[in-house]
């Protein structure tokens, strides 16, 4: 479960998908899409910088969908 987590941040950086970048060069948010289409999210918060990540619920269908429009813009297809 790490290691997916770890791809899916990864991932998400390499594609852009991150927020605007805080003080100390890092973004707040990293967004990525598993194999099922499922949207994730990994938000930092000062003073730690580290990440937590979740999916994005039913309640944040705007996100979602954004996320999701850009994923398939940005990743490149096999």
């Amino acid at each position: 479960m790490l290691d997916e987590a770890e791809r899916l941040f990864k991932t998400g950086i390499e594609l852009g998908l991150v927020s605007s970048f805080d003080c100390v060069s890092s973004p707040k948010y990293v967004w990525s899409v598993d194999e099922e289409g499922e949207v994730y999210e990994a938000k930092t918060k000062p003073p730690d910088g580290i990440y937590h990540g979740y999916r994005l619920g039913e309640d944040e269908e705007a996100m979602r969908r954004y996320v999701l429009d850009e994923w398939k813009r940005r990743c490149p297809r096999p």
